[in-house]
Parts: structure tokens; C-alpha cells; sequence
């Protein structure tokens, strides 16, 4: 018995007659509208092709270096004489890390500049080959325009007059380079060239522990050990924003969270410096080491989240408590409590427990 053929009807008009299969997107069209799918994806390959060439021409600009290199002149003309030659050296180290960057990129981008100039001159693409050039273009526009953070991390030994400085690249993907070891007179600087930051705890006094590659840090003391830690971030500009969870809060105690000058060294007496703001709980605001309350009722409990804002621009930090949906709001004398800023949390009952979410 002869096999009966069933032929497709065109996705456009509907004729059953002469049909061609697109095994692209999977649909039939007639001749007439085969060859007019064919001129639109013809369409969508010259967009892409515009933008890859686009791509190619901006990454052979030098315009996002220029913030990079600003904060290394204004580090050099904060700094006396001696410095001049370290800053040099800081520059070129810095230019090193980009042009590692953008030639990796260039490298990357080579790869698909050949696909796509065989695909266009063999007429050999379909929609699912332009999906997948277009998430790498975009992929690749992200990585070349991605801002990149600046740490000044200031040691706390203050009898050295000469200190060390470093530029580092902390970034896992297409970044990789560490550059050689810099001099500044009075104090430290870290500078941390990275895609994005994620901050840790670090820093700690008292009886508190680190797990969990310290993003999580618990307290085994109690009220009399005034146990705190710090976080490795540094803050002297821009807008930073930090989650924290309580996996587990004392009913008894408060806990606190704020900022302290990056210099402050983590002791028992930490809570009455001057550079100290931010919050018991959401019960007292502490402005320059003194408390003032503005509530009675104890809010915080285990699983709040919590998101901490650092203005640096605007010289204010934010508290917001997502369960309530309360957001508080510190000025920060910067006289008092000057930059660079880093996050600090006490934590006063046994097997008090916080985590940064990232």
C-alpha cells in the first residue's frame, strides 16, 4: 500500500502547496514566504553584525580606565613628595591589569568574529545560532563595561612611618594578574580591583567564630565578653549595600549594627569611640558613641533580614528591617567618623548568629 505524503501548511497564508521547512525555528512557509524568511533572519544577521563590530570598536577605547587612573592621581596629590615614584609605579601596574583584561577579551571575541563572518559568507545560520551570538555580544558588552571597585585599606599600625601598598586583582573570571608591592608614607592603601565585591567578616574581639568562608559568625560568650567582629570592606565613596540574616538572636540581649573608622582596633571600649554610629537593635540609634532611644518594643528576632546601606556620597548610613518594613536613617559627621568606613556588629547573647547574604 502506497505511504500517503502530508505536506505542512505555510505559517503565513496557509497554503498546503510547495512548502519549504525552516529547521531554524521548525515552521513551513510556501516559496514566496520561505525567501522571505530567509531575507528577515538576513536582517537580524546584519544587526548583529553591526553590533559585533560596535563591540570591537569600543573595546579599543580607553575610556573605562579613566576613573581607575583618577583615583590613583588623587592618591598621588593627597600624598607627599616621596610617593611620587610609588604612584608611578601604580600606574603602570594598573594599565598592565587592563591591557591583560582587554587582550583576554580580544581573545574571546575572536572566536565568534570567525563564526560569524563564515556563517554569513556560507549563508549558514539559523535563529538559534543568532540567539546564542547575541547572549555572548551581550555577555561580553557587560564584561568590558563592568565597574570595577577601589579598596583603601589603612593598616592599623601606626609607629611605621612607611607603609606598604598593593594593587591586587581579586576577580575568578577574566581577570588575573597581582601587581608588584608599592610605598606610602602614613598609611596603608589596598587597592582591590575586582568585577564585584563581596564583602566577609573579618575582624573580631571577644568570643566570636568565623564559618562558612566567614560569612557567618557566632558568639559562644555572653553580655561581659562585648564580643564584635568587622568586615574586610573598606568605604570611602559611592553607594554599598550589605544583607545580613539573624540565623539565631538572643531574646535577652541587643544586638548591634553600624560603622566605625576603618582604624579603630576591635576592643571591649570599641562601642564608646566617637567614629561609632548605628543601631541597638531597632531600639537606640547611637550617634558618636552616645545612645539615644526612640523605642520600647525589642524587634529584631531569629531569621530577620536585614539590608545595611553605606552613602559615602551623601555621608549617611541606612538600616532597613525587611520583616517590618522600617527604614532608619543616621547622618554621619565625617569630623567624628571620618573615611574610610568599616561595618561593625556586636553580638552580647550566646549563640548569637549572623550571616552576609551575597
Amino acid at each position: 500500500m502506497a505511504s500517503i505524503t502530508i505536506k505542512k501548511a505555510c505559517i503565513k497564508c496557509n497554503k498546503g502547496g510547495g512548502t519549504a521547512m525552516c529547521y531554524g525555528c521548525e515552521q513551513a512557509f510556501c516559496t514566496k514566504h520561505f525567501i522571505e524568511h530567509r531575507q528577515e533572519l538576513s536582517q537580524q544577521m546584519d544587526s548583529i553584525g553591526q553590533e559585533h563590530d560596535i563591540l570591537c570598536r569600543d573595546l579599543t577605547h580607553e575610556q573605562y580606565t579613566h576613573s581607575l587612573l583618577a583615583r590613583i592621581n588623587q592618591w598621588e596629590q593627597e600624598s607627599i613628595i616621596k610617593i611620587q615614584i610609588a604612584a608611578k609605579l601604580a600606574r603602570n601596574d594598573l594599565q598592565q591589569l587592563l591591557d591583560t583584561a582587554k587582550n583576554n577579551l580580544k581573545k574571546l571575541i575572536s572566536k565568534i568574529t570567525e563564526e560569524l563572518q563564515s556563517s554569513r559568507e556560507s549563508d549558514d545560520y539559523t535563529e538559534k545560532d543568532i540567539k546564542k551570538w547575541t547572549v555572548q555580544l551581550e555577555e561580553f558588552r557587560k564584561t568590558l563595561n563592568s565597574p570595577t571597585t577601589i579598596n583603601f585599606d589603612y593598616e592599623n599600625d601606626t609607629q611605621s612611618t612607611i607603609r606598604l601598598i598593593k594593587i591586587t586583582d581579586q576577580s575568578s573570571s577574566i581577570f588575573s594578574y597581582q601587581a608588584s608591592q608599592l610605598y606610602e608614607t602614613n598609611n596603608q592603601i589596598c587597592c582591590n580591583l575586582e568585577t564585584s565585591f563581596h564583602e566577609r567578616f573579618n575582624d573580631i574581639f571577644g568570643r566570636v567564630t568565623l564559618s562558612e568562608g566567614s560569612l557567618l559568625a557566632t558568639c559562644s560568650g555572653d553580655y561581659s565578653d562585648r564580643s564584635c567582629v568587622g568586615c574586610i570592606g573598606r568605604y570611602s565613596s559611592g553607594i554599598h549595600y550589605i544583607r545580613f540574616r539573624f540565623e539565631h538572636i538572643n531574646t535577652d540581649h541587643y544586638s548591634f549594627f553600624g560603622i566605625v573608622n576603618s582604624s579603630e582596633k576591635m576592643t571591649k571600649d570599641i562601642l564608646n569611640s566617637t567614629s561609632f554610629y548605628g543601631w541597638w537593635d531597632l531600639i537606640y540609634n547611637v550617634i558618636s558613641g552616645k545612645k539615644h532611644k526612640y523605642d520600647s518594643t525589642k524587634i529584631i528576632r531569629t531569621g530577620d533580614e536585614v539590608t545595611f546601606m553605606l552613602d559615602c556620597d551623601n555621608r549617611q548610613i541606612q538600616l532597613e528591617h525587611h520583616r517590618t518594613n522600617r527604614i532608619l536613617t543616621l547622618p554621619i559627621n565625617i569630623q567624628l567618623c571620618a573615611f574610610p568606613w568599616k561595618i561593625i556588629v556586636l553580638l552580647l547573647g550566646k549563640d548569637d548568629c549572623v550571616r552576609i547574604l551575597h
